[in-house]
């Protein structure tokens, strides 16, 4: 379909095209409601959401916890700019229980 040359157009035409976009437009509206309809979704809003991760650095004293993602934390930044090493905040991993509770 050949695009008209809108400057030429008059305004009843504009509106006519202005209508036609619209009627186009919806149609393809209720072809897409109608896929997410078949995929369970239709009305639902869709999130990504991240995942929790466990935490890799503790200070002993406050409890106080970073993942190890993102920003330094800021308790770990002062502890740091008072001399101590990320290194010594690492939290130890305990060896995974099987089933029956046996390490």
């Amino acid at each position: 379909m050949p695009l008209p040359n809108i400057k030429s157009l008059t305004v009843p035409q504009l509106l006519a095209l202005r209508d036609d976009i619209d009627s186009c437009l919806e149609h393809h509206r209720a072809e897409l409601q109608a896929q997410l309809a078949q995929l369970n979704c239709a009305g639902s809003k869709l999130r990504v959401r991240g995942t929790k991760v466990m935490p890799k650095y503790r200070h002993p004293e406050t409890g106080e916890t970073w993942s190890g993602r993102g920003d330094l934390a800021a308790w770990l930044a002062r502890e740091i700019d008072a001399g101590r090493r990320r290194e010594d905040f690492l939290i130890k991993k305990t060896p995974a229980r099987g089933r029956n509770g046996a390490a």
